[in-house]
Parts: C-alpha cells; structure tokens; sequence
C-alpha cells in the first residue's frame, strides 16, 4: 500500500459503485473502490494513493 494508480484507472469507468454487493466495506470519505480485473483497491480520490487491496476478491 502507499503505492499510486496509474492515471488510467483514475477513471469513472473503473471505479466501483456497488461496492455492498460486491461485499467490500464502505469506502470512508475521500476514497472509493476502483476494480481492475478481479481485484479491488481503496483509494483515495485526490492523490490516488492505494489504502487497501484486495487480490481477487480475497480477503
């Protein structure tokens, strides 16, 4: 964690919305889920700093 997104997955079209139906917890302010593939990652929106991931939905 730490690391930064690349600016790609910094899009609307990459971050999750449903995040209760994909089981994932709500995201605290100033962050939101953003899926690549099977996998998920909190972060947070203004610096694209990654807080948590999550490898193909394992927890």
């Amino acid at each position: 964690m730490g690391s930064r997104i690349p600016p790609q997955y910094r899009s609307s079209r990459y971050v999750v919305h449903d995040w209760r139906g994909r089981r994932l917890h709500q995201p605290p302010r100033g962050y939101h889920w953003v899926q690549h593939g099977g996998d998920y990652m909190l972060v947070a929106i203004a610096s694209g700093v990654i807080s948590q991931l999550i490898i193909n939905g394992m927890r």
